[in-house]
């Protein structure tokens, strides 16, 4: 009977007790243009945001110069594959800049160019090597793609160690997946005395490899660009020639898996611009002499070569 009444007495002391109203975490502070001064003053933030300020201006006042006065908009880099279609990079000029470059003044690294990831199918042949060395040079990175046929590693070596180089040995008859930006094709033997040893496969480089390669480009959007040859003229019939002659060919001759193969390459890259948007571009490449060349590989500026130092 006891525990009853004390029961029925603390809920009488419950319903006796005056309602509350909603809970509030901390009472409302009305709006005070001071305050943010306060909070910035307070625990010494004011410094670290001049500190910060200070560091900003060091960092774009000390950075190179990357204003080029003496150049236009754009400047056609030299290489030593002397392509039809030369390397264009871009650089800022005063007309583009506007009053900074007229001043002279420092332009961050933010607004240079950005560094492309670039594969080059035989990079370690003649032309191949010196056209990673200029990629290279400009910033890329690079993936050497190449079967060593003719190609040779020590064209590639000095780029060991180099964390954005990297060298497969891979022949590209053989499909490749890979991630990249542009794609540089000069895979294939060129020198009649490589190319004449193996004909068979000699077309299927040109022919199977490059519908690799542009299989590749459609597939990640890369730009991509065939190294051609004078050779797609046959034996011309004016000189010099004009891209715009079609030449004058042998399908069944010694030298055609070369010459065939190249036209048939040009074709398939051209098919694949048509039919499939992919972005490219065909160099025909003439004589080419210069470091890393080989002197027996029996072609006329070697051969002139060769005989001069016997």
């Amino acid at each position: 009977m006891k525990n009853q009444k004390s029961l029925n007495h603390r809920r009488h002391d419950e319903d006796n007790l005056p309602q509350s109203t909603a809970y509030s975490p901390k009472p409302h502070k009305p709006w005070n243009w001071l305050r943010p001064l306060e909070y910035v003053m307070r625990e010494q933030r004011i410094v670290f945001i001049l500190v910060g300020m200070l560091l900003a201006t060091v960092f774009f006042v000390w950075q190179p110069d990357f204003v080029s006065p003496d150049h236009g908009a754009y400047a056609i880099a030299s290489s030593s594959a002397h392509l039809r279609n030369p390397i264009v990079v871009y650089r800022p000029s005063s007309r583009h800049l506007g009053s900074a470059a007229a001043l002279d003044l420092k332009v961050p690294l933010g607004l240079n160019r950005i560094p492309k990831r670039v594969v080059v199918t035989g990079g370690a042949g003649f032309v191949g090597s010196h056209l990673v060395d200029r990629l290279i040079e400009r910033g890329d990175s690079v993936i050497v793609v190449d079967n060593f046929f003719t190609g040779r590693k020590e064209n590639v070596m000095h780029h060991f160690g180099n964390p954005r180089f990297e060298l497969i040995r891979h022949d590209v008859v053989e499909p490749i997946l890979l991630e990249v930006d542009q794609i540089y094709h000069l895979a294939c033997p060129a020198s009649p005395v490589h190319y004449k040893f193996n004909p068979v496969k000699t077309i299927k480089t040109n022919v199977v490899g490059t519908l690799n390669m542009l299989g590749l480009a459609k597939r990640v959007g890369a730009r991509f660009l065939l190294t051609s040859t004078s050779e797609v003229y046959g034996d011309p019939l004016e000189h010099p020639q004009r891209e715009e002659y079609w030449g004058n060919v042998n399908p069944i001759g010694v030298r055609s898996c070369y010459d065939e193969g190249k036209r048939t390459a040009e074709t398939l890259t051209m098919d694949y611009h048509r039919g499939a948007s992919v972005e490219v571009r065909i160099a025909r490449i003439f004589n080419t002499y210069g470091p890393r060349m080989c002197i027996d590989d029996g072609r006329v500026v070697s051969n002139f070569v060769a005989q001069v130092r016997t």
